[in-house]
């Protein structure tokens, strides 16, 4: 029987606007007042340091690493306070907290480090009994099974006891499944269907009333 709900946050339960400035846009600007190359040129070879390291890396996270690799003239903190404005929850995210909250526990179980989740959960986090950012307590990327293993460990409960919700097939789907928690994979863009894809967090709500 599931007893607790563990959502991602960035593309579930959060919007990207914010992730997406900091990275795209923050981080290439700086890189360009410090070399002095346009933005496009600058935003270029940005992204191309972020393709050679790729998602299934720890660094691809750290937002420090970055700051130092590019050397860059900016704090973790005054690059996120840049930004702030551009956060912004899914517009079903306080009902279905409510809601689910009711019933179950809620954990989050974010790839983002811990700053990013600090800052882009503030006034959400009543809702959650553990917040958990796999890169920043585990030292690993939700790729790997092991996270979900030491998630269910910290909450004292057993896999099947656990459902994860989240928007990366592999890292929300499939790796929880790997590690013996129930999934559902949130496909906001409509490019999967199966009877544990859902489109948004209410219909997540719905199939979790009418299955569990």
């Amino acid at each position: 029987m599931i007893r607790i709900i563990s959502l991602d946050m960035d593309g579930t339960l959060m919007k990207s606007g914010f992730v997406d400035k900091v990275w795209m846009e923050g981080i290439p600007a700086l890189y360009a007042e410090r070399t002095g190359l346009d933005i496009p040129a600058a935003k270029e070879h940005v992204i191309g340091e972020y393709a050679r390291v790729g998602s299934d890396r720890m660094e691809w996270y750290d937002l420090l690493y970055w700051i130092e690799k590019l050397g860059l003239k900016t704090g973790k903190d005054e690059l996120l306070q840049m930004y702030e404005d551009e956060i912004e929850a899914y517009p079903e995210v306080p009902e279905v907290l409510e809601l689910l909250s009711d019933k179950y526990d809620l954990v989050v179980t974010s790839n983002a480090a811990r700053e990013f989740i600090d800052i882009e959960l503030e006034g959400l986090t009543e809702y959650f009994r553990e917040i958990f950012s796999a890169t920043s307590d585990f030292r690993e990327v939700k790729k790997s099974p092991l996270v979900y293993g030491a998630i269910c460990a910290q909450m004292d409960a057993r896999p099947f006891e656990v459902l994860h919700i989240g928007d990366h097939y592999h890292y929300d789907y499939e790796s929880p499944l790997q590690a013996g928690l129930d999934a559902l994979f949130l496909d906001r863009k409509g490019e999967r269907s199966g009877p544990e894809v859902v489109g948004d967090l209410r219909e997540a709500v719905e199939l979790i009333d009418g299955c569990l």
